[in-house]
């Protein structure tokens, strides 16, 4: 049976969703008033993500790494911060001071309100909703968001749902953030189809791209990574040590984008799926739009199984 547990903490970033099934000995955590994140995922006491501490040191990891973040309007950067629309020029705060850039988004720190909890002996479904009034810097765009998490064996899906509430089209692009742990990581192998690599600027920023430069599996061995890929499928799997990952993602999109990091501890790889490159704001590149009363559906599946 599945089971959600609304958790109250002294300090509200710290509210949090418990999610368990003692059958399937699965735990997973989600924080409405941190981006409704998904904090946690561990299956036979093997934790999948690499999530922040319930404490006031896991919220300062949160805003410097975006575990698990969702990332709206725009993932990854915008150049400056700035960017041109419709005829009119708009300047986004820059939450990245050491390159001078804004930096997914701005739900990542929003708090939703929990709409709605269905448990039952196979799933567990709940709904996060935020009311965007347009009223931040940059984006003066109102619109209603929706995330919807549905945890079923060996699988959870995530539904983002973008509704156009203000009397304008606004451009947006969507991305995920989240970390997989790897216990060896050098040992854990990449599996996906790209097309073309970017080369980034020393602001990070897209400047040209080209063939894509691995051969699938790829073993990560030393490399390191911070790169954009444009993919074939909206499909990666990674294998660990300890775990097989699957994540699917698709929209209306023709094209799909692929974030892949390595922090420097090596314990850890942030597989960060996106609907648009770095910058689309400004290259336009994966950019979408979405007009007055209209809604836009994304969805990304994880399909996990421990070895």
């Amino acid at each position: 049976m599945f089971e959600v547990k609304n958790l109250t903490h002294q300090n509200p970033l710290l509210n949090k969703l418990i999610i368990s099934n003692d059958t399937l000995h699965l735990k997973s955590i989600i924080y409405p008033n941190l981006g409704a994140s998904l904090q946690q995922l561990n299956l036979n006491n093997k934790a999948i993500l690499n999530g922040i501490t319930d404490d006031e040191n896991g919220i300062e990891t949160y805003k410097n790494m975006f575990n698990s973040a969702f990332l709206f309007p725009f993932p990854n950067r915008i150049e400056q911060g700035k960017y041109s629309f419709e005829d009119e020029n708009y300047q986004l705060s820059c939450n990245e001071s050491t390159l001078n850039n804004a930096i997914h988004g701005h739900i990542y720190n929003k708090s939703f309100k929990i709409e709605n909890i269905e448990t039952s002996e196979t799933k567990a479904s709940i709904i996060l909703n935020y009311d965007y009034k347009g009223n931040i810097d940059g984006f003066p765009f109102p619109y209603k968001l929706s995330i919807i998490y549905k945890f079923e064996r060996n699988r959870i899906t995530i539904t983002f749902k973008v509704l156009n509430t203000g009397e304008q089209l606004f451009p947006f692009g969507i991305g995920w953030h989240p970390y997989f742990n790897s216990n060896n990581l050098a040992e854990s192998v990449l599996n996906f189809k790209g097309k073309f690599q970017y080369k980034l600027s020393d602001k990070m920023i897209p400047i040209s791209k080209h063939q894509f430069p691995f051969k699938a599996p790829l073993k990560i061995n030393d490399i390191s990574l911070d790169d954009c890929f444009i993919l074939e499928k909206p499909k990666i799997n990674l294998a660990t040590k300890t775990t097989h990952l699957e994540i699917n993602f698709k929209s209306v999109s023709e094209t799909n984008y692929l974030q892949i990091y390595t922090p420097e501890n090596r314990k850890s790889i942030a597989i960060e799926p996106m609907t648009c490159a770095p910058n689309c704001f400004n290259s336009k590149d994966g950019l979408l739009k979405l007009a007055p009363n209209k809604t836009f559906n994304w969805f990304i599946t994880l399909n996990y199984d421990l070895k």
